[in-house]
């Protein structure tokens, strides 16, 4: 379906263009000076000393929980319950146990202080999960940009992952990445998205395995279009946070900054006084040609991988959020007359709160 307004949009620039043409040239497809650079560029945008450059989102996560399961002997990993289902899959495929915990009502992992887990936040709708550093991975999938203080989303957790999907604000179709300031994780994350290879540039170890890992690897093709992407990421965080301030002025300031935090948004959400409004919302937003999604599900008590994990009685906030709520778009190509578009239909859905 064709959206007046769509949930997700891709910019494209010149440079990437450029530096894809001279990689097919070349034929450096496959591993290239294309992934170096990306990372490179990645890591100093984010101020960290080190970004290793996988194939998705997913396989960042994966990648991250493994390195530092292996590094601490960890095996238990604490999950918000309301989350895209991509986050506790990765911890699955690194072997992981995985125990959810309920989430506050920013849509947060309400419990960031035990010491017997690795923790494993998301960064919620581009609110920050965590103001302070802590053990763990922080996935900030969909807060690309936002920052607390001078600190920026991916740089609170021992590790830090991001997606390139289409709807997130640096969008290559896929790919994802990991950043951290530790040499050793950083070492040990480039092994494990190799297959756990000893070596990359040695030849003599290039075949030899001293862990179990992963097919992760970006492709020079993607990181060609990424580095072109990379030199415009300030602009199009910007412009990404022009639109959520028309919007939140729009639609009466209902998403709330705390002190210090500024978000770049992975999209707007709405609450409703019910499920079934928030159904109807959807509708008449979708009829309008506004494309809207739910939040996400309490994965332990609304989707059949999960449930029965735990007691669904564990989740109350988690489970209310995930029927009540969605959210609009809210991404840096959307005009003015979009917004106001999105604003009108918004301010008239009945239920909303």
């Amino acid at each position: 379906m064709n959206y007046r307004v769509s949930l997700a949009a891709v910019n494209v620039p010149p440079e990437s263009i450029e530096y894809v043409n001279a990689a097919m040239r070349t034929g450096w497809i496959g591993q290239s000076d294309y992934i170096a650079r990306f990372e490179s560029q990645l890591a100093a945008w984010v101020g960290v000393r080190h970004a290793i450059a996988v194939s998705c989102g997913t396989l960042a996560d994966a990648v991250a929980l493994l390195a530092l399961s292996l590094r601490y002997g960890k095996k238990r990993v604490l999950c918000p319950a309301l989350t895209f289902i991509a986050q506790p899959n990765a911890a699955r495929m690194a072997g992981l146990e995985i125990v959810f915990a309920d989430v506050n009502e920013r849509g947060l992992l309400a419990e960031l202080h035990q010491n017997s887990f690795l923790l494993y936040p998301s960064d919620c709708m581009g609110r920050l999960a965590a103001d302070a550093s802590f053990f763990g991975v922080e996935d900030a999938c969909e807060a690309f940009g936002s920052t607390f203080g001078k600190r920026r989303a991916g740089t609170f957790g021992s590790l830090g992952t991001f997606s390139f999907f289409v709807s997130h604000s640096i969008a290559i179709g896929e790919g994802g990445a990991i950043v951290t300031d530790s040499d050793e994780l950083a070492t040990l994350c480039r092994a494990l998205r190799s297959h756990g290879r000893a070596s990359e540039t040695d030849a003599l170890q290039k075949f030899h395995f001293p862990h179990f890992g992963f097919n992760a690897k970006m492709s020079g093709l993607v990181a060609a279009l990424a580095c072109g992407i990379m030199e415009h990421a300030d602009e199009y965080v910007a412009r990404r946070r022009a639109v959520f301030d028309q919007m939140n002025v729009g639609l009466g300031g209902r998403f709330q900054e705390h002190y210090g935090e500024r978000v770049i948004p992975h999209g707007y959400p709405l609450d409703f006084e019910s499920e079934a409004m928030r159904d109807s919302a959807m509708r008449t937003l979708l009829g309008a040609g506004i494309e809207c999604r739910k939040l996400f599900s309490c994965l332990p008590t609304m989707e059949g991988a999960y449930v029965g994990w735990q007691p669904a009685s564990q989740f109350p906030v988690a489970e209310r959020m995930a029927r009540t709520m969605l959210y609009l778009p809210c991404h840096q190509n959307l005009s003015e007359s979009d917004v106001d578009y999105v604003c009108e239909t918004a301010r008239g859905l009945a239920g909303l709160i």
